[in-house]
């Protein structure tokens, strides 16, 4: 199996969100035919959070969950899995409105907890599928 990390990803929104070299982890991995992306939150460039509201920050992690799985020719339909981290629980209704916006009729598997996020309001990582060529 190989493995094919993507910390030097060539969309801007991916390396806007790629760990700092210090950081022993890669925005995203693909190994066999899955990929893994790294928890994705809401800040740009300059480390500054993206939107206030939690609405407006899911919409910022999905641009930066789209990018990461485009690095490896993956799209949201390849999603089989999330996990998501709210910095405060009681956000879950609004976030489920935003998330649904964002995902449209694609339903992989979910979990959502609540968690201490340093800052933003909402971390968001994926699992993709890759079929293999010619199934």
């Amino acid at each position: 199996m190989s493995i094919q990390t993507s910390k030097e990803d060539t969309t801007q929104d991916v390396k806007q969100d790629t760990p700092p070299v210090s950081v022993p982890y890669a925005a995203s991995t693909r190994a066999g035919d899955f990929v893994f992306t790294a928890g994705q939150v809401p800040r740009d460039a300059q480390r500054q959070v993206i939107g206030t509201t939690i609405e407006a920050q899911t919409a910022a992690v999905f641009d930066k969950l789209r990018a990461a799985l485009a690095a490896h020719d993956a799209t949201l339909a390849h999603v089989v899995k999330m996990q998501v981290f709210l910095a405060d629980i009681a956000d879950w209704p609004r976030f489920n409105v935003a998330y649904a916006q964002e995902m449209g009729t694609l339903s992989p598997v979910r979990t959502t907890v609540g968690a201490s996020l340093n800052g933003v309001k909402v971390e968001i990582d994926a699992v993709a599928y890759l079929a293999p060529a010619g199934s």
